[in-house]
């Protein structure tokens, strides 16, 4: 048993400090396809409190979240679904690797389908830059990396965002990790909390300065984060998973960059051909003090519990 904790612990600082490291790369240019140059390079999305991107240069994925006019999230990073290969590297959205001997081309997240709508409403006429906004907003994209067929989903409604990413691999694929989904928050949040339905299982302080850290979180299902100075938290609920992966959040503190929490699942498997699962997180927000933020947080957690599980 220790063995295999300090292989998961040595997989882990690798791996963080990939995912760190790629930031640069991921927001390079990418090529694209004759169907996906008629669909927008920019989306802004409002939503009530909410407003977040749509990229297209990040393989038309999250970039950036705000509430009530305040970065929850950060745009200058990448979201959605990354794997890590096996003697590979990290392949996913916004993540893309250099061919080997083929200089300026580069191996990247297949995109096949985007379709947008507005309170149920299909968007039919695209331009490069659009600005949507209504009761509701829905993304739906079709996507190929490697041998996974990914549907990915992004709706927001009623003060939450939610982010649903569902695997069929149609090959077998030697996966080091896999993160579904990931939210780079903001570097200004200083502390945060881990949950399982109404409890508060583990409290934590982040880094003002210093080196990059990392952790693994298991048996919670959900996390919060609060900036002090703007009075207001984030909690990221994890509602989803395949019946074989336990809910574990991988939570990156990277001060002055951001606080980035990312699903951690899949860890050192051969996926086999035929593996079909499902995630799905759910964003919300809150204002709060310092002295109740933890309450709120737990509070605003279970009310997205008991919205979402009933749809």
């Amino acid at each position: 048993m220790r063995l295999i904790r300090i292989r998961r612990l040595l997989v882990l600082s690798m791996l963080f400090l990939e995912i760190l490291g790629d930031r640069s790369r991921a927001e390079g240019p990418v090529a694209q396809t004759s169907e996906s140059e008629k669909w927008p390079q920019k989306v802004v999305v409002t939503v009530g409190d909410i407003r977040t991107r749509i990229d297209g240069p990040k393989m038309w994925t999250l970039s950036g979240i705000e509430f009530q006019e305040t970065v929850m999230a950060t745009e200058d990073s990448a979201y959605g679904t990354v794997l890590t290969i096996r003697n590979v590297g990290l392949l996913g959205t916004a993540h893309f690797l250099d061919v080997p001997g083929k200089p300026g081309h580069v191996e990247k997240e297949q995109v096949t389908s985007l379709q947008l709508f507005v309170d149920d409403k299909p968007v039919r006429d695209f331009t490069p830059t659009m600005n949507l906004g209504g009761k509701s907003f829905r993304m739906e994209r079709k996507s190929k990396i490697r041998a996974l067929d990914l549907e990915t989903s992004v709706s927001i409604h009623d003060g939450v965002l939610v982010e649903t990413a569902s695997f069929h691999a149609t090959g077998p694929i030697d996966l080091r990790v896999a993160y579904p989904w990931m939210y780079a928050l903001t570097h200004e949040t200083t502390v945060y909390v881990f949950g399982n339905k109404d409890d508060i299982r583990q409290r934590g302080t982040f880094l003002s300065d210093g080196k990059v850290a990392s952790q693994v979180v298991q048996n919670v299902n959900w996390m919060a984060v609060f900036n002090p100075s703007r009075g207001k938290g984030s909690v990221c609920c994890f509602l989803k998973h395949p019946p074989t992966e336990e809910p574990s959040f991988l939570l990156i503190d990277a001060p002055g960059i951001y606080r980035k929490v990312a699903a951690y699942s899949l860890v050192d498997k051969i996926v086999p051909e035929g593996f079909n699962g499902t995630y799905q997180s759910a964003v919300g927000f809150f204002n709060a003090t310092e002295r109740d933020w933890e309450e709120h947080a737990r509070r605003r957690a279970a009310e997205i519990w008991a919205s979402e599980t009933k749809r």
